[in-house]
């Protein structure tokens, strides 16, 4: 009889090894999945953010929200208040909508940069940094006032004459 339960024991011995076989070939499986899935995971990633900061955070994409800047704050804290010392009160919301319809005459980015003795000339360095540049004198906004005719009650149309390497 010893020899009867030796026996049983390696042949439950064998199907024990080959269930573990098994089982470890599963397991093994499963984490070369979870390998590939992060892997992809982390490849996406990378993909979007490479996108976003070739969008965002590129020369160009800089230079323009640098303008747009500038020529809100040229608008609203030097040119409005200029235009409403000039008109009567009576006649701003006449003048202004007559410049709703045309807009108001165009500013060069070489005008936000230089007015009251060139408070935004540290600026030049967004508009030429070697592998882009615009045309100081050609890149252009045109101002259209809307009703109500506030210092925030407007849109702009940018013109741009700018170059990349």
């Amino acid at each position: 009889m010893p020899t009867k339960n030796l026996r049983k024991t390696r042949k439950n011995t064998g199907l024990s090894t080959k269930m573990n076989y098994k089982i470890k070939k599963k397991k093994s499986s499963d984490t070369t999945r979870k390998v590939i899935i992060a892997g992809i995971v982390v490849s996406s990633a990378m993909v979007i953010l490479s996108i976003v900061v070739s969008v965002f955070f590129n020369d160009e994409a800089i230079a323009h929200r640098k303008f747009n800047q500038l020529v809100r704050e040229y608008y609203e804290d030097y040119f409005y208040d200029k235009m409403m010392e000039t008109i009567e009160d009576d006649l701003v919301e006449k003048k202004l909508a007559k410049f709703a319809q045309s807009g108001v005459q165009p500013v060069t980015l070489r005008q936000v940069l230089l007015y009251q003795n060139g408070k935004n000339s540290e600026y030049k360095k967004y508009f030429d940094t070697g592998a882009f540049y615009c045309d100081k004198n050609n890149t252009e906004a045109i101002i259209y006032p809307e009703e109500p005719f506030g210092k925030k009650d407007y849109h702009i149309e940018f013109k741009y004459s700018c170059q990349s390497e």
